[in-house]
Protein backbone atom coordinates (compact mmCIF):
# COMPACT_ATOMS: atom_id res chain seq x y z
CA UNK A 1 0.00 0.00 0.00
CA UNK A 2 2.88 2.55 0.87
CA UNK A 3 4.68 1.34 -2.69
CA UNK A 4 1.07 2.06 -3.97
CA UNK A 5 0.85 5.42 -2.27
CA UNK A 6 4.49 6.51 -3.87
CA UNK A 7 3.67 5.58 -6.99
CA UNK A 8 0.53 7.40 -6.89
CA UNK A 9 2.07 10.51 -5.93
CA UNK A 10 5.01 9.64 -8.25
CA UNK A 11 2.35 10.11 -11.14
CA UNK A 12 0.38 13.15 -10.02
CA UNK A 13 3.98 14.89 -9.84
CA UNK A 14 5.38 14.12 -13.27
CA UNK A 15 1.47 14.94 -14.53
CA UNK A 16 1.76 18.24 -12.60
CA UNK A 17 5.12 18.72 -13.97
CA UNK A 18 4.18 17.70 -17.98
CA UNK A 19 1.17 20.12 -17.96
CA UNK A 20 3.40 22.71 -16.23
CA UNK A 21 6.31 22.33 -19.15
CA UNK A 22 3.34 22.02 -21.60
CA UNK A 23 2.00 25.15 -20.53
CA UNK A 24 5.40 27.17 -20.23
CA UNK A 25 5.63 26.20 -23.84
CA UNK A 26 2.35 27.08 -24.60
CA UNK A 27 3.07 30.52 -23.48
CA UNK A 28 6.39 31.21 -25.18
CA UNK A 29 4.26 30.06 -28.11
CA UNK A 30 2.15 33.02 -27.59
CA UNK A 31 4.50 35.46 -26.41
CA UNK A 32 6.34 34.92 -29.48
CA UNK A 33 4.03 35.28 -31.92
CA UNK A 34 2.62 38.33 -30.11
CA UNK A 35 5.92 39.66 -30.45
CA UNK A 36 6.95 39.15 -33.98
CA UNK A 37 3.32 39.81 -35.35
CA UNK A 38 4.06 43.36 -34.00
CA UNK A 39 7.14 43.98 -35.63
CA UNK A 40 7.11 46.54 -38.27
CA UNK A 41 7.16 46.73 -41.13
CA UNK A 42 8.30 42.98 -41.45
CA UNK A 43 5.44 40.89 -39.35
CA UNK A 44 5.99 37.17 -38.85
CA UNK A 45 2.57 35.98 -39.07
CA UNK A 46 3.71 31.81 -38.33
CA UNK A 47 6.67 29.70 -38.57
CA UNK A 48 7.71 26.04 -39.49
CA UNK A 49 10.47 24.30 -40.13
CA UNK A 50 9.89 21.32 -43.36
CA UNK A 51 12.88 19.46 -43.77
CA UNK A 52 16.25 21.73 -44.23
CA UNK A 53 13.71 24.83 -44.76
CA UNK A 54 12.20 27.05 -42.12
CA UNK A 55 8.89 28.74 -43.42
CA UNK A 56 7.94 31.56 -42.62
CA UNK A 57 4.28 33.69 -43.43
CA UNK A 58 4.62 37.44 -43.34
CA UNK A 59 3.42 40.70 -43.95
CA UNK A 60 4.20 43.80 -45.45
CA UNK A 61 2.52 45.83 -42.40
CA UNK A 62 4.24 49.67 -43.80
CA UNK A 63 2.35 51.63 -46.45
CA UNK A 64 4.82 50.88 -49.33
CA UNK A 65 6.79 47.99 -51.10
CA UNK A 66 9.63 46.46 -49.88
CA UNK A 67 12.23 44.01 -50.62
CA UNK A 68 13.16 41.60 -48.80
CA UNK A 69 16.72 41.45 -49.32
CA UNK A 70 17.83 38.34 -46.67
CA UNK A 71 16.92 36.35 -44.15
CA UNK A 72 19.93 36.09 -41.24
CA UNK A 73 19.78 32.71 -38.19
CA UNK A 74 22.68 33.08 -35.93
CA UNK A 75 24.71 34.78 -38.10
CA UNK A 76 24.50 32.80 -41.20
CA UNK A 77 22.60 34.01 -44.39
CA UNK A 78 20.04 31.49 -45.92
CA UNK A 79 18.91 31.32 -49.16
CA UNK A 80 15.46 32.73 -49.75
CA UNK A 81 12.74 31.91 -52.46
CA UNK A 82 8.39 32.72 -52.38
CA UNK A 83 6.63 29.16 -50.73
CA UNK A 84 3.31 28.32 -52.17
CA UNK A 85 1.24 27.84 -49.31
CA UNK A 86 -0.88 24.66 -50.43
CA UNK A 87 2.11 23.00 -50.85
CA UNK A 88 4.87 21.83 -48.64
CA UNK A 89 7.17 22.79 -51.55
CA UNK A 90 5.24 24.81 -54.94
CA UNK A 91 7.21 27.33 -57.15
CA UNK A 92 10.42 28.31 -55.71
CA UNK A 93 11.17 30.94 -58.41
CA UNK A 94 9.61 34.38 -58.08
CA UNK A 95 5.96 34.06 -59.10
CA UNK A 96 3.98 36.52 -57.90
CA UNK A 97 2.97 40.22 -59.43
CA UNK A 98 5.45 42.46 -57.26
CA UNK A 99 8.33 39.98 -57.66
CA UNK A 100 11.32 40.85 -59.92
CA UNK A 101 12.95 37.70 -61.34
CA UNK A 102 15.72 38.03 -64.11
CA UNK A 103 17.72 35.71 -65.97
CA UNK A 104 20.92 35.61 -64.28
CA UNK A 105 19.02 33.77 -61.58
CA UNK A 106 18.65 36.73 -59.28
CA UNK A 107 15.41 37.45 -57.34
CA UNK A 108 14.23 39.61 -55.64
CA UNK A 109 10.82 39.46 -53.05
CA UNK A 110 9.07 42.14 -53.32
CA UNK A 111 5.94 42.63 -50.79
CA UNK A 112 3.33 44.91 -51.06
CA UNK A 113 1.42 47.67 -48.79
CA UNK A 114 -0.43 44.74 -46.47
CA UNK A 115 0.66 41.90 -48.61
CA UNK A 116 1.14 38.50 -46.91
CA UNK A 117 3.62 35.63 -48.71
CA UNK A 118 5.30 32.82 -47.49
CA UNK A 119 8.90 32.76 -47.94
CA UNK A 120 11.02 29.58 -47.31
CA UNK A 121 15.15 29.98 -45.96
CA UNK A 122 16.62 26.88 -47.22
CA UNK A 123 19.60 24.61 -45.91
CA UNK A 124 18.17 25.53 -42.12
CA UNK A 125 19.60 22.08 -40.77
CA UNK A 126 21.83 21.49 -43.41
CA UNK A 127 25.62 22.72 -44.03
CA UNK A 128 28.49 22.71 -41.63
CA UNK A 129 26.54 22.96 -38.18
CA UNK A 130 23.08 22.95 -37.57
CA UNK A 131 21.59 26.10 -38.03
CA UNK A 132 18.20 25.06 -36.72
CA UNK A 133 17.56 22.09 -34.38
CA UNK A 134 14.39 20.00 -34.72
CA UNK A 135 15.84 16.30 -34.16
CA UNK A 136 13.58 14.62 -32.26
CA UNK A 137 11.40 17.46 -31.62
CA UNK A 138 7.71 18.79 -32.65
CA UNK A 139 8.75 22.41 -32.13
CA UNK A 140 12.54 24.41 -31.67
CA UNK A 141 13.22 28.26 -30.52
CA UNK A 142 15.18 30.00 -33.29
CA UNK A 143 17.47 32.52 -32.10
CA UNK A 144 19.10 35.37 -33.15
CA UNK A 145 17.16 35.98 -36.28
CA UNK A 146 17.55 39.05 -38.27
CA UNK A 147 15.50 40.41 -41.48
CA UNK A 148 17.34 42.79 -44.14
CA UNK A 149 14.88 44.62 -46.26
CA UNK A 150 14.99 47.89 -48.54
CA UNK A 151 12.04 50.77 -49.21
CA UNK A 152 10.84 49.72 -52.95
CA UNK A 153 10.71 53.57 -53.45
CA UNK A 154 14.68 54.44 -51.71
CA UNK A 155 18.04 54.03 -52.72
CA UNK A 156 18.82 52.90 -49.18
CA UNK A 157 19.27 49.08 -49.06
CA UNK A 158 19.78 46.42 -46.12
CA UNK A 159 17.98 47.81 -43.50
CA UNK A 160 18.33 45.52 -40.58
CA UNK A 161 15.00 44.36 -38.48
CA UNK A 162 16.40 41.72 -35.80
CA UNK A 163 13.96 40.33 -33.29
CA UNK A 164 14.93 40.20 -29.39
CA UNK A 165 12.93 37.19 -29.14
CA UNK A 166 13.25 33.59 -30.28
CA UNK A 167 10.61 32.31 -32.93
CA UNK A 168 8.94 29.28 -32.18
CA UNK A 169 8.29 27.17 -35.49
CA UNK A 170 7.03 23.43 -35.48
CA UNK A 171 9.16 20.68 -37.01
CA UNK A 172 8.07 18.20 -39.38
CA UNK A 173 9.06 16.81 -42.74
CA UNK A 174 7.68 16.20 -46.07
CA UNK A 175 6.08 12.76 -47.16
CA UNK A 176 6.09 11.86 -51.11
CA UNK A 177 3.75 9.32 -52.10
CA UNK A 178 4.21 6.03 -52.69
CA UNK A 179 6.79 5.10 -56.08
CA UNK A 180 7.62 8.94 -55.80
CA UNK A 181 10.97 10.14 -54.75
CA UNK A 182 12.20 13.11 -52.74
CA UNK A 183 14.31 15.56 -54.71
CA UNK A 184 17.54 18.05 -53.21
CA UNK A 185 16.82 21.33 -53.64
CA UNK A 186 19.00 23.68 -55.72
CA UNK A 187 19.21 27.30 -53.64
CA UNK A 188 21.60 28.46 -56.66
CA UNK A 189 18.53 27.53 -58.83
CA UNK A 190 16.12 28.72 -56.00
CA UNK A 191 14.88 25.59 -56.67
CA UNK A 192 13.30 23.82 -53.05
CA UNK A 193 12.99 20.30 -51.92
CA UNK A 194 10.16 18.76 -53.86
CA UNK A 195 8.40 15.19 -54.76
CA UNK A 196 9.01 13.41 -58.15
CA UNK A 197 7.42 10.61 -59.59
CA UNK A 198 9.70 7.26 -59.71
CA UNK A 199 8.56 6.45 -63.33
CA UNK A 200 6.99 8.01 -65.81
CA UNK A 201 3.34 8.61 -65.47
CA UNK A 202 1.09 5.44 -66.69
CA UNK A 203 -2.31 6.10 -67.20
CA UNK A 204 -4.46 3.85 -65.05
CA UNK A 205 -8.26 4.71 -64.86
CA UNK A 206 -7.52 8.19 -66.78
CA UNK A 207 -5.27 8.92 -63.49
CA UNK A 208 -1.61 9.31 -63.40
CA UNK A 209 0.21 7.00 -61.88
CA UNK A 210 4.23 6.27 -60.61
CA UNK A 211 4.74 2.70 -61.50
CA UNK A 212 5.82 0.01 -63.85
CA UNK A 213 4.45 -1.39 -66.56
CA UNK A 214 3.41 -1.07 -69.89
CA UNK A 215 0.49 1.25 -70.05
CA UNK A 216 2.46 4.35 -70.24
CA UNK A 217 0.55 7.87 -70.87
CA UNK A 218 2.25 8.87 -74.13
CA UNK A 219 0.13 10.66 -77.11
CA UNK A 220 -0.31 13.75 -75.00
CA UNK A 221 -0.17 17.08 -75.42
CA UNK A 222 1.54 19.65 -72.73
CA UNK A 223 -1.59 20.92 -71.13
CA UNK A 224 -2.87 18.10 -70.99
CA UNK A 225 0.37 16.41 -69.56
CA UNK A 226 -0.44 19.51 -67.26
CA UNK A 227 -4.00 19.07 -66.80
CA UNK A 228 -3.36 15.37 -65.32
CA UNK A 229 -0.71 16.00 -63.41
CA UNK A 230 -2.79 18.96 -61.54
CA UNK A 231 -5.99 16.49 -61.34
CA UNK A 232 -3.85 14.37 -58.53
CA UNK A 233 -4.88 16.94 -56.10
CA UNK A 234 -3.34 20.32 -54.80
CA UNK A 235 -0.17 20.95 -55.38
CA UNK A 236 0.66 18.23 -57.97
CA UNK A 237 1.97 19.98 -60.58
CA UNK A 238 3.44 18.48 -64.24
CA UNK A 239 7.47 18.92 -63.11
CA UNK A 240 8.54 22.66 -63.99
CA UNK A 241 11.68 22.76 -66.30
CA UNK A 242 13.67 24.04 -63.31
CA UNK A 243 12.91 21.02 -61.05
CA UNK A 244 13.80 18.86 -64.45
CA UNK A 245 17.21 20.10 -64.38
CA UNK A 246 17.56 20.37 -60.46
CA UNK A 247 17.08 16.83 -60.32
CA UNK A 248 18.99 16.18 -63.55
CA UNK A 249 22.18 17.95 -62.02
CA UNK A 250 21.73 16.41 -58.43
CA UNK A 251 21.83 13.05 -60.43
CA UNK A 252 24.94 14.12 -62.29
CA UNK A 253 27.20 14.73 -59.01
CA UNK A 254 26.26 11.43 -57.89
CA UNK A 255 29.20 8.78 -59.08
CA UNK A 256 27.39 6.09 -59.47
CA UNK A 257 25.59 7.72 -62.29
CA UNK A 258 28.70 7.95 -64.21
CA UNK A 259 30.06 4.66 -65.96
CA UNK A 260 34.18 5.31 -64.72
CA UNK A 261 32.61 5.77 -61.36
CA UNK A 262 33.88 9.18 -61.10
CA UNK A 263 31.86 12.67 -61.21
CA UNK A 264 33.16 13.80 -64.71
CA UNK A 265 34.91 11.02 -66.30
CA UNK A 266 33.69 8.78 -68.96
CA UNK A 267 30.13 9.47 -69.46
CA UNK A 268 26.38 9.84 -67.51
CA UNK A 269 24.62 6.58 -68.13
CA UNK A 270 21.11 6.59 -70.66
CA UNK A 271 18.29 4.75 -70.27
CA UNK A 272 17.90 3.44 -73.92
CA UNK A 273 18.87 -0.41 -73.24
CA UNK A 274 16.24 -2.40 -75.24
CA UNK A 275 13.29 -0.19 -74.93
CA UNK A 276 10.35 1.24 -77.15
CA UNK A 277 7.08 3.29 -76.00
CA UNK A 278 5.35 -0.18 -76.58
CA UNK A 279 7.01 -1.93 -73.69
CA UNK A 280 8.03 1.01 -71.09
CA UNK A 281 8.79 -1.50 -68.43
CA UNK A 282 11.05 -0.06 -65.47
CA UNK A 283 13.09 -3.13 -63.93
CA UNK A 284 16.37 -4.34 -64.18
CA UNK A 285 16.05 -7.10 -65.99
CA UNK A 286 13.73 -6.21 -69.42
CA UNK A 287 11.48 -9.19 -69.71
CA UNK A 288 10.80 -9.00 -73.04
CA UNK A 289 14.50 -9.05 -73.90
CA UNK A 290 16.43 -10.29 -70.73
CA UNK A 291 18.84 -8.02 -71.33
CA UNK A 292 20.38 -5.76 -68.66
CA UNK A 293 18.54 -2.27 -68.59
CA UNK A 294 19.91 -0.99 -65.22
CA UNK A 295 21.47 2.33 -66.48
CA UNK A 296 17.89 3.13 -66.78
CA UNK A 297 17.92 3.65 -63.16
CA UNK A 298 19.51 6.98 -61.70
CA UNK A 299 20.26 7.73 -58.11
CA UNK A 300 19.77 10.95 -56.46
CA UNK A 301 22.67 12.60 -53.48
CA UNK A 302 19.71 10.83 -51.34
CA UNK A 303 20.06 7.23 -52.47
CA UNK A 304 16.87 7.08 -53.87
CA UNK A 305 16.64 6.71 -57.98
CA UNK A 306 14.32 7.82 -60.03
CA UNK A 307 13.66 5.71 -63.87
CA UNK A 308 14.07 6.33 -67.60
CA UNK A 309 15.33 10.62 -67.01
CA UNK A 310 17.66 9.95 -69.68
CA UNK A 311 15.67 8.22 -72.27
CA UNK A 312 12.48 6.06 -73.05
CA UNK A 313 10.14 8.49 -74.17
CA UNK A 314 10.62 12.44 -74.50
CA UNK A 315 9.25 14.00 -71.06
CA UNK A 316 7.16 17.34 -71.29
CA UNK A 317 7.82 19.45 -68.26
CA UNK A 318 6.14 22.99 -68.14
CA UNK A 319 8.12 25.19 -69.94
CA UNK A 320 8.08 27.00 -73.67
CA UNK A 321 9.79 29.18 -75.57
CA UNK A 322 9.06 32.10 -78.42
CA UNK A 323 10.28 33.14 -81.05
CA UNK A 324 10.24 36.95 -82.65
CA UNK A 325 8.89 35.91 -86.05
CA UNK A 326 8.14 39.75 -87.20
CA UNK A 327 11.74 40.33 -87.42
CA UNK A 328 12.67 38.68 -90.47
CA UNK A 329 16.59 38.89 -89.59
CA UNK A 330 15.51 37.21 -86.10
CA UNK A 331 14.40 34.07 -87.73
CA UNK A 332 15.94 33.54 -91.37
CA UNK A 333 16.89 30.34 -91.96
CA UNK A 334 18.75 30.50 -95.07
CA UNK A 335 17.10 29.24 -98.06
CA UNK A 336 14.14 28.78 -96.81
CA UNK A 337 12.55 31.85 -94.91
CA UNK A 338 10.21 30.59 -92.22
CA UNK A 339 9.47 34.60 -91.55
CA UNK A 340 5.97 35.78 -91.41
CA UNK A 341 4.00 37.42 -89.12
CA UNK A 342 3.64 35.82 -85.92
CA UNK A 343 0.08 34.47 -85.29
CA UNK A 344 0.25 34.00 -81.76
CA UNK A 345 0.77 37.88 -81.14
CA UNK A 346 4.18 37.01 -79.49
CA UNK A 347 7.82 38.83 -79.95
CA UNK A 348 11.10 38.57 -77.97
CA UNK A 349 12.95 35.98 -79.18
CA UNK A 350 13.62 33.77 -76.29
CA UNK A 351 14.77 30.30 -77.94
CA UNK A 352 18.36 30.09 -77.15
CA UNK A 353 20.78 30.77 -80.10
CA UNK A 354 23.71 29.53 -81.64
CA UNK A 355 24.70 31.59 -83.82
CA UNK A 356 23.12 34.31 -86.04
CA UNK A 357 21.38 33.50 -87.65
CA UNK A 358 20.08 30.21 -86.18
CA UNK A 359 19.71 27.15 -88.47
CA UNK A 360 16.78 25.23 -88.18
CA UNK A 361 16.79 21.00 -87.61
CA UNK A 362 20.44 21.99 -85.34
CA UNK A 363 21.37 19.38 -82.65
CA UNK A 364 22.96 21.57 -80.16
CA UNK A 365 26.02 21.11 -77.71
CA UNK A 366 24.93 22.90 -74.48
CA UNK A 367 28.80 24.45 -74.40
CA UNK A 368 27.67 25.61 -78.13
CA UNK A 369 24.87 27.66 -77.38
CA UNK A 370 25.82 31.64 -77.39
CA UNK A 371 22.89 32.96 -75.94
CA UNK A 372 20.69 31.09 -73.37
CA UNK A 373 17.77 33.70 -73.00
CA UNK A 374 15.77 32.58 -70.24
CA UNK A 375 17.65 29.83 -70.02
CA UNK A 376 20.22 30.36 -68.30
CA UNK A 377 19.41 27.98 -65.60
CA UNK A 378 19.76 25.03 -67.78
CA UNK A 379 22.95 25.75 -68.87
CA UNK A 380 25.83 22.72 -68.04
CA UNK A 381 29.12 22.42 -69.28
CA UNK A 382 28.89 18.48 -70.12
CA UNK A 383 28.55 17.29 -73.60
CA UNK A 384 26.56 14.58 -75.31
CA UNK A 385 29.97 12.81 -75.11
CA UNK A 386 29.25 12.37 -71.30
CA UNK A 387 25.90 11.75 -71.76
CA UNK A 388 24.35 15.00 -70.73
CA UNK A 389 22.12 14.71 -74.00
CA UNK A 390 21.92 18.51 -76.26
CA UNK A 391 19.24 20.88 -76.92
CA UNK A 392 17.05 20.39 -80.34
CA UNK A 393 16.79 24.33 -82.07
CA UNK A 394 13.99 24.73 -84.69
CA UNK A 395 13.21 28.17 -84.87
CA UNK A 396 10.70 29.06 -87.73
CA UNK A 397 9.01 25.95 -87.65
CA UNK A 398 7.01 24.27 -84.84
CA UNK A 399 4.94 21.35 -85.52
CA UNK A 400 1.15 21.09 -83.93
CA UNK A 401 -1.41 19.30 -84.04
CA UNK A 402 -5.03 19.95 -84.38
CA UNK A 403 -6.54 17.23 -84.31
CA UNK A 404 -6.82 16.68 -88.17
CA UNK A 405 -4.33 14.44 -89.62
CA UNK A 406 -2.15 18.24 -91.01
CA UNK A 407 0.19 19.94 -88.64
CA UNK A 408 0.06 24.11 -88.00
CA UNK A 409 2.89 26.37 -88.11
CA UNK A 410 3.56 27.98 -84.02
CA UNK A 411 6.07 30.31 -82.94
CA UNK A 412 5.67 28.33 -79.38
CA UNK A 413 7.64 25.54 -78.37
CA UNK A 414 6.97 23.85 -75.79
CA UNK A 415 9.87 21.75 -73.68
CA UNK A 416 10.58 18.58 -73.51
CA UNK A 417 12.89 16.61 -71.84
CA UNK A 418 15.21 13.42 -71.21
CA UNK A 419 15.12 11.66 -74.76
CA UNK A 420 13.24 8.40 -76.80
CA UNK A 421 14.14 5.29 -77.44
CA UNK A 422 13.91 6.66 -81.38
CA UNK A 423 17.39 9.04 -80.93
CA UNK A 424 19.71 7.65 -78.46
CA UNK A 425 22.91 9.59 -79.46
CA UNK A 426 20.72 12.89 -78.61
CA UNK A 427 19.66 11.64 -75.29
CA UNK A 428 20.69 12.39 -71.82
CA UNK A 429 19.39 14.27 -68.46
CA UNK A 430 19.97 17.81 -69.47
CA UNK A 431 18.37 16.85 -73.08
CA UNK A 432 16.23 19.21 -74.40
CA UNK A 433 13.95 19.20 -77.53
CA UNK A 434 12.52 22.76 -78.87
CA UNK A 435 10.91 21.52 -82.18
CA UNK A 436 7.45 20.96 -81.21
CA UNK A 437 4.46 23.45 -80.41
CA UNK A 438 2.81 22.17 -77.06
CA UNK A 439 -0.39 20.94 -78.73
CA UNK A 440 1.37 18.61 -80.66
CA UNK A 441 1.39 14.58 -79.72
CA UNK A 442 2.66 11.75 -80.94
CA UNK A 443 3.79 8.29 -79.10
CA UNK A 444 7.13 9.22 -77.95
CA UNK A 445 5.87 11.73 -75.66
CA UNK A 446 5.41 11.69 -72.08
CA UNK A 447 5.50 13.07 -69.05
CA UNK A 448 5.70 12.61 -64.86
CA UNK A 449 4.19 14.68 -62.24
CA UNK A 450 5.85 16.52 -59.13
CA UNK A 451 4.67 17.97 -55.69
Amino acid sequence: MILGAVLLVSIVVVSATSASMSSQTTMKQQQSQAYWSSLSPIKVISAKVVDSNLVLQIQNTGTGIIRLDGINVGGTDLPIYPYYAGDAYGPAYCSRPNDNFSATMTCSLMLGAGETAYVAAQGAISGARVIIDCAGKTSTEISEVKFTYSPGSSSITNILLKGDKPIIASCGTKECDTNWVKVPGNSTMLINDFCLMKYEARNVGGKAISQTGNSLWNIINQSDAMAACAALGSGYHLIRDREWVAAATNIANVATNWNTSVVGAGSLKKGNVAENSSVAYDSLIDPDTGISNSTAELFLSTGESVWHLSGNVWEWTDGSVFENRTDPSACNQGSTPYCYNDPAGTTGGLMPINGTPVLANSLVEYTEISNFNSLNYSKVSWTSNQGAGKVYLNPGLAFGWNGASNSYYSPIHGFLRGGTWTSPTFDGIFALHLRYAPTYTDDSMGFRCAR
